[in-house]
């Protein structure tokens, strides 16, 4: 933090690679979701059509798609973080790069 009081400072460049760390686990997530869905459609409707079956499926069926959407979810916030870092870091570079080009001309 700059001398003085409150502020904010970043080095654009290393939180971008930084940031990329959210698309990696988004992507290791995304993989493991396909994975879990292949799971559940290999295993289709199992239980059977009788009153026990039945009963399994009133918790298992919608249980098992909150876990699709959960992971999808999961999956596109962390690519829209990594995305809203990259904007910010865009615009913080261009605000200081005006800063440096309006102190440069002595304006």
């Amino acid at each position: 933090m700059p001398e003085g009081g409150s502020g904010f400072t970043a080095e654009p460049d290393a939180v971008l690679r930084a940031s990329n760390g959210f698309t990696t686990a988004a992507d290791a997530l995304d993989s493991a979701l396909k994975t879990l869905q292949g799971a559940l459609d290999a295993q289709g409707e199992c239980w059977g059509g009788d009153d026990s079956g039945k009963e399994f499926a009133k918790d298992y069926v919608p249980g098992s798609q909150g876990a699709v959407e959960g992971f999808t979810n999961l999956v596109q916030g962390l690519r829209g973080v990594q995305q809203n870092v990259a904007k910010s870091m865009k615009a913080l570079s261009g605000t200081e790069d005006d800063v440096t080009s309006q102190l440069s001309k002595g304006q």
